[in-house]
């Protein structure tokens, strides 16, 4: 299991060498400043998610264990521009918003606010966050709600934290279970891709089996 996790944390770390000298060479550098940090719910605005180089600009992973004197571990990359960053909007407890401002995507602070805090099937998952957030499908002011792609998913995930290994200030009532992506698992169509958050590993449990839960999100691809 540690061996997968070690997998997992190297793939993420891909997508963010272009903030590290070791990529300057080639000339995959971020082409524009990092997005401001979200201070207002009527006046904030994201991008896709993407910089111009097509690259997705996932936060660290949170690891600062060692396990290794052996450099190249999660451990021994921390720059400070990736840090995770998280501002809540709202922060009254009803219809709050959670603001990252490392990938400038938006997600439903509470769920159980949302009114969508149960267990549920692949497609009823989507129509929960398409359609019934919020009880009609809007919420703080918002109504393009939708369930997140797999890599958007795994962005919130904090490596050094387990049960839940997430920030559970800036995303309440998080349950240490697994929790729904939009993506098929392309090698075994009849599952979809989902992320347990008990310790960030990546899971494909069948569409049609509820048991899995949702955190809606909107901007991004």
């Amino acid at each position: 299991m540690r061996g997968i996790r070690e997998l997992i944390m190297r793939i993420i770390k891909l997508s963010l060498l272009d903030l590290y000298s070791g990529l300057l060479a080639s000339g995959l550098v971020l082409c524009a400043a990092g997005l401001a940090e979200a201070a207002d719910i009527s006046t904030h605005s994201f991008n896709s998610g993407l910089n111009c180089y097509g690259v997705y600009p996932l936060p660290d992973t949170g690891q600062t264990a060692s396990y290794t004197a052996t450099f190249g571990e999660d451990h021994d990359y921390q720059p400070a521009a990736v840090q995770p960053r998280y501002t809540i909007l709202n922060p009254v407890g009803i219809s709050s918003v959670t603001v990252d401002n490392i990938t400038g995507l938006m997600w439903i602070t509470n769920p159980v606010d949302a009114g969508i805090s149960g267990i549920y099937t692949w497609e009823n998952a989507m129509n929960a966050c398409e359609n019934q957030v919020g009880g009609a499908g809007t919420y703080a002011t918002y109504s393009d709600w939708r369930l997140p792609h797999i890599k958007e998913l795994v962005s919130i995930v904090d490596y050094s934290l387990q049960n839940p290994s997430i920030n559970t200030t800036y995303f309440l009532n998080t349950v240490s279970n697994f929790y729904l992506s939009s993506d098929t698992y392309v090698l075994n169509v009849p599952t979809v891709l989902s992320v347990g958050f008990s310790n960030g590993n990546i899971s494909n449990p069948s569409k049609t089996t509820p048991g899995a839960y949702v955190r809606c999100v909107r901007g991004g691809p």
